[in-house]
């Protein structure tokens, strides 16, 4: 029972993450706020690498996510995504 507790904890800090990238990032998130809790999951991964674990944490299953590196990371990613979503939906004539 407590597992289902902590995932339901984990999605709403992912979905508030998600949140918290879409403001910051200029433009929509691609998917809505299904779209900024897998930029929030691959952040917190993205960041984690490069910036270690620090600040806040939340532990569920085994697996920590830093909410100051996954925001970071979150908006390096968003940011990537959109420059490519842009770049590959412009034709060259």
């Amino acid at each position: 029972m407590w597992d289902c507790i902590w995932l339901v904890i984990m999605i709403a800090v992912l979905a508030v993450i998600g949140g918290v990238i879409d403001m910051v990032v200029p433009g929509k998130m691609p998917y809505g706020w299904v779209g900024g809790v897998v930029a929030a999951v691959i952040g917190g991964f993205l960041g984690g690498l490069l910036l270690g674990n620090f600040g806040p944490a939340v532990t569920a299953f085994g697996y920590t996510l830093s909410i100051i590196p996954a925001i970071i990371g979150g908006i390096i990613f968003a940011v990537i995504v959109r420059f490519l979503m842009g770049t590959m939906g412009k034709r060259n004539l």
